[in-house]
């Protein structure tokens, strides 16, 4: 409104001057004050175009003028509001694999696969403290992880979906960042998959102290719990960071500065009607019809920039309800460890594993092994100095023996090459 009527009085002012007679001595002052009101006229013009400029400007901003976007090497493509309440990180994930065998009895073989091709998106909606992550695996075919949580109290953090049981080091450790080509026959014989269900996790202490629990359905990943006979699995699990680090995430190798770690954990499960559903135990191992199986777990790791050193044991009780027949205890372990050649470059690793079955529980069917002990020597190359980029070659060799005696080998090559961003 000022600047309308800045134009007007300017306006008049030029009519009234331009209607004064001519005079002699005053129409070269007369001419250059108008021309001089002109100039000012067309300033506020142009004062005026550039304001109503900048308000439609602001007027038509568009919504994703607000959105971030960036990438950092190795983290994925990430979306951002600028009042941080949406984030998206898109991520790639893929191991491709070459393996030979040469079993005892059997023939020996040779075969590649794309062992794991997975598409991974996590961020947080509506507010930065509700927090998601998605996980799908291409190459399977399936629904890896779909998890909410709420995380605005870092000490007391509810979660909900389908996400990894929180019991076994091993398992709970990211598939990304495996210290050899693949997990031990503890894992294969113990672990709690993934499930679906809710429960919460903290950090206390400064992050020092980690904590989680958890119940699920118990029917194991992408499965519906529409037969209601099997019962409902539980877990918890604590670490702890003794020396050095925090006890966020569970890792194998890699630190910055010494660090040890402890943990522990336990889960069980009531079985009925014969539906195994996800209780640890691989189908054929125990034949359980209905009981319970109960496990815990404990595990210990050490790491500084040049070594690094795991243990891990893991015990478990197969309870079957009435007939006569004995609870089996089922055991396995486990020693990792491995050594820098080249600072975050080139590892070498060494992995020794025992399963040892409980012979005389008098039971359960499933097969006749008494043990099972692998021992796997690999070197891994590290493009990235980081588990995302990396080429692994190891050799396991497992050795089975049953209750008779007998024994059976077999020698396993395998190499593997990993990228994820």
């Amino acid at each position: 409104m000022r600047i309308l009527a800045v134009l007007a009085v300017s306006f008049f002012t030029v009519l009234t001057f331009m209607s004064l007679p001519a005079q002699a001595g005053g129409d070269q002052s007369i001419k250059e004050q108008i021309e001089e009101l002109k100039e000012q006229i067309e300033r506020l013009e142009q004062q005026m175009n550039m304001k109503e400029y900048e308000a439609t400007a602001k007027d038509s901003k568009a919504w994703y003028d607000e959105i971030k976007v960036k990438t950092k090497k190795g983290a994925g493509l990430t979306f951002k509001t600028a009042d941080s309440n949406y984030k998206l990180r898109m991520r790639f994930f893929g191991q491709f694999l070459g393996s030979y065998t040469d079993p005892d009895a059997g023939e020996e073989g040779l075969g590649f696969s794309v062992r794991n091709l997975w598409l991974i998106w996590d961020g947080n909606a509506f507010a930065p403290w509700m927090k998601y992550t998605v996980q799908y695996d291409l190459a399977g075919g399936a629904l890896k992880d779909m998890r909410l949580s709420f995380a605005k109290n870092k000490a007391f953090v509810p979660t909900i979906g389908q996400y990894k049981v929180p019991f076994s080091r091993e398992f709970l450790t990211s598939i990304t960042a495996l210290q050899l080509v693949g997990a031990s026959i503890i894992d294969d014989y113990f672990r709690y998959g993934r499930d679906i269900g809710g429960g919460v996790y903290g950090f206390l202490g400064d992050g020092m102290i980690r904590y989680d629990a958890g119940v699920f359905q118990g029917e194991g990943a992408n499965q519906k719990n529409d037969k209601g006979d099997t019962g409902m699995l539980w877990a918890g699990r604590v670490q702890a960071a003794i020396i050095g680090g925090k006890a966020k995430s569970v890792k194998e190798n890699f630190a910055k500065r010494p660090t040890l770690m402890i943990g522990a954990a336990v889960a069980g499960i009531d079985v009925e009607d014969g539906n195994d559903g996800n209780i640890g135990i691989p189908s054929g191992e125990r034949d359980l019809v209905s009981g319970r199986v109960t496990s815990f777990t404990a595990d210990i790791n050490y790491r500084d920039p040049m070594f690094n050193l795991t243990g891990e044991y893991v015990g478990r009780w197969a309870n079957p309800d009435g007939g006569g027949v004995d609870t089996a205890y089922d055991q396995g372990f486990r020693v990792q460890g491995g050594f820098f050649l080249l600072p975050k470059r080139v590892e070498l690793a060494s992995r020794y594993a025992m399963v040892i079955f409980d012979d005389g529980a008098n039971v359960l069917g499933g097969n006749d092994l008494d043990n099972v002990w692998t021992f796997t020597q690999g070197l891994s190359y590290y493009l990235s100095d980081n588990h995302r980029w990396k080429i692994q070659l190891d050799y396991t060799f497992q050795r089975e023996e049953d209750l008779d005696g007998a024994e059976s080998d077999e020698s396993i090559v395998r190499a593997q090459v990993q990228t994820y961003f």
